[in-house]
């Protein structure tokens, strides 16, 4: 889920890696500030179109590169896929790979979903078609922001032969009863997702989920903890680690080039081959 934003600084702190276990002693680096770039991708770089899903909505999208695996970006809850990373975030992986990315029924230039209470497996049901539809052959590799890490893990659990990687951006682990607490409701958001159901799901997940390398990057200028917090998915795989980029919840926004880095030095050699 979505967490406060708070200012930018710049640092790159390695966390801890799962498999050897976790640590919270790591490597610090350094870099000049970024400025937030606004346009995703560089339009010499990018097909835009619409694709039809089987329940007759249109989803909007847009592609770019090539190689693989390819990459499928997935936007934070309730923002369109197709305008989330900046050309500064985009570019390095169009001139490695695929990338590929598209607004989620509800959001962006989509229809709207469905007027019914959605859950994990319809927000599944939808990527599994969008992904069948682009040109982005499996295996492939997933990175969400936010709420897109979360449905991107939730989405890895039920085809992880398809998954070549798994990158989560500042995506938190939920208590179910704390969305419960805090009165979510399926009816006050545009995607129509009952987030306590999808928080539950993800809860009760039988860990590893697969053998793929699986990248936590963690905002240490977001909600309290939330390094901590994010720890938790280190589990997602033997091959996991975690990374703290200094800044807030929009990392992707804030600090592109140290967020692509990393995804970069995690899967650099399978793009390569």
């Amino acid at each position: 889920m979505r967490r406060t934003a708070a200012p930018l600084a710049v640092a790159v702190i390695l966390v801890g890696g799962c498999g050897g276990g976790s640590s919270d002693e790591g490597e610090r680096s350094s870099s000049g500030t970024s400025a937030p770039a606004t346009s995703s991708p560089s339009p010499a770089e990018q097909q835009r179109g619409t694709l039809t899903l089987s329940s007759g909505e249109t989803v909007s999208y847009w592609c770019g590169g090539e190689g693989s695996p390819g990459v499928l970006l997935e936007a934070g809850t309730d923002s369109g896929g197709t305008d989330a990373y900046p050309a500064s975030f985009v570019d390095p992986l169009l001139a490695t790979t695929t990338v590929c990315a598209y607004d989620r029924l509800g959001t962006g230039a989509s229809d709207p979903p469905p007027h019914h209470r959605r859950t994990l497996r319809d927000l599944c049901a939808v990527q599994e078609q969008v992904v069948a539809k682009l040109p982005l052959p499996a295996p492939y590799v997933l990175v969400g922001q936010s709420g897109g890490g979360n449905l991107n893990i939730g989405c890895a659990t039920r085809h992880p032969e398809g998954v070549a990687g798994l990158v989560t951006i500042d995506s938190y682990h939920d208590d179910p009863q704390d969305l419960r607490d805090e009165g979510f409701v399926w009816t006050d958001n545009p995607e129509l997702v009952d987030y306590v159901d999808y928080s539950e799901e993800l809860d009760t997940l039988t860990m590893p989920i697969g053998d793929f390398p699986v990248l936590v990057i963690s905002a240490t200028q977001a909600d309290p903890g939330g390094e901590d917090n994010q720890r938790y998915w280190l589990k997602l795989s033997p091959h996991s680690r975690q990374v703290a980029i200094e800044g807030p919840h929009d990392l992707q926004q804030t600090a592109p080039e140290q967020v692509v880095a990393e995804i970069l030095n995690t899967f650099g050699q399978q793009f390569d081959e």
